[in-house]
């Protein structure tokens, strides 16, 4: 597990970078924008395993036809409240974009929005989306699922991959401060988060993963062996819940959008996403909430209670104007790109 050749490199000059990559590889500088400013925000927020570490997953799934890299997802209205969004093979953060949109609009008319898609890459960083939904005074909830592929993640008793990660976000306007985000995958860690421990040469979290035979480990390598590991479901000795919220993620994201759990077929991720609105006081009550919850007397006096998100928050200021880090496989695979391409390379420093 070596965390060789990682490197920093100024904020903007990575975005800049990431974006001709995609370019290259047929995107819309629109379309680009938008999957590199989602990439961006989240390794700024410390979230390095939905950031531009992506960049070389996504650039494979384009040269291998599984994303279009030009494709502008196709809105469906199904029923006052309830629509569904084609993506069409598109980058997923594009057609979350869309969708969280779609929800926003059809909240706005009746109370309520759920929107479905289907047919997408990687998603990205679903709290964005909630967020999103957020910003315009609703309360926001996203969740994801995808396909066979990427079913890392073992059902409580089980050691072998059944469901992916299944992520569930929700952001709830709070008046005067930043909403309450909330982002987590119904698995003790995400797949991405393993991929980068892997990449930077660290090891998993106790009780993470199992190898094949069903041993815990926490060698990162043993979930991409062949035959592969397995993520547990969250909870640990009560992982059940994780896996019945795993479950739920799956019944709102894939059944509901039309697709098949076990359909070898399938392609491409499957969001969800509801909007709800709320009333004009309602930001006021979540606020003292915020500050009721926050007041508990600290298990350590120098580390106070904090709220969902708050931690990615303070991150993403903390960072600000400040080099990201690119893991060493990561670097690599981009300058090779890069140079198969044409595409200038930033200056980075080891």
């Amino acid at each position: 597990m070596s965390a060789g050749g990682a490197v920093t490199v100024a904020p903007d000059a990575l975005a800049a970078f990431s974006a001709r990559l995609l370019i290259g590889a047929g995107a819309t500088e629109e379309n680009a924008a938008t999957v590199v400013d989602h990439l961006i925000e989240a390794d700024r927020m410390g979230l390095r395993s939905h950031g531009v570490m992506r960049i070389p997953q996504y650039l494979a799934e384009i040269a291998s036809g599984e994303v279009d890299p030009a494709a502008q997802p196709r809105i469906e209205t199904l029923l006052p409240g309830r629509s569904h969004v084609d993506g069409r093979r598109g980058f997923g953060q594009v057609v979350g974009v869309h969708m969280a949109r779609e929800a926003v609009r059809l909240a706005g008319s009746g109370g309520i929005g759920f929107v479905t898609g289907r047919s997408m890459g990687h998603t990205g960083r679903i709290g964005a989306y909630a967020q999103a939904i957020a910003a315009h005074g609703m309360l926001g909830i996203a969740v994801c699922s995808g396909p066979r592929a990427g079913h890392w993640v073992a059902p409580f008793g089980g050691r072998e991959g059944k469901l992916s990660t299944n992520p569930i976000a929700f952001a709830c306007p709070v008046a005067g401060g930043d909403p309450i985000v909330a982002d987590f995958s119904t698995s003790v860690v995400p797949e991405g988060v393993v991929r980068s421990l892997r990449n930077r040469g660290l090891p998993t979290p106790d009780c993470a993963i199992r190898d094949a035979e069903g041993r815990l480990t926490t060698d990162p390598a043993a979930l991409y062996a062949d035959p592969r590991g397995a993520i547990q479901p969250i909870g640990g000795a009560v992982g059940y819940r994780g896996t019945a919220l795993g479950i739920l993620v799956e019944v709102l994201a894939a059944l509901l959008s039309g697709d098949e759990t076990a359909d070898t077929a399938r392609a491409g991720s499957d969001l969800a996403m509801i909007a709800i609105g709320t009333d004009g006081a309602f930001a006021g009550r979540a606020a003292r909430m915020a500050e009721y919850i926050r007041s508990a007397a600290p298990l350590d006096p120098g580390q106070p209670v904090m709220l969902p998100g708050e931690r990615e928050q303070r991150e993403r200021e903390r960072s600000a104007g400040t080099a990201l880090l690119v893991d060493g496989p990561t670097w690599e695979a981009m300058r090779r790109t890069a140079a198969e391409t044409g595409v200038g390379i930033p200056v980075a420093s080891g």
